[in-house]
């Protein structure tokens, strides 16, 4: 499973991609890539993701995302402002895993 978060430059979101890598470690998924890339990217990556999370500072952005994700079967959630902010990686795995299920 793959999945990408999507924020201003890439760099601000790694913090929640190591704690989402450790959440997954800890409940056993080994078969999980997390990264973090600029939304601006998002069309050279759609291919590559199995789903996408959108940070909250790039939530501007959602109408785009929603067209070159669904254009391709594919799904996409926005990571609300206060887990973003406490850099909460369970409940944000637990988003990206639930989009999975659906």
């Amino acid at each position: 499973m793959r999945i990408l978060l999507m924020c201003a430059a890439g760099m601000s979101t790694s913090l929640l991609v190591s704690k989402m890598e450790s959440c997954a470690k800890e409940r056993g998924i080994e078969d999980i890539i997390i990264k973090a890339e600029p939304v601006e990217d998002l069309d050279k990556f759609v291919d590559d993701y199995d789903v996408f999370l959108l940070g909250p500072q790039v939530k501007f952005k959602e109408k785009w995302v929603k067209e070159v994700v669904e254009s391709k079967g594919k799904r996409y959630d926005n990571i609300p402002a206060q887990v973003y902010g406490l850099v909460d990686g369970k409940k944000t795995l637990d988003m990206a895993l639930k989009l999975l299920d659906k």
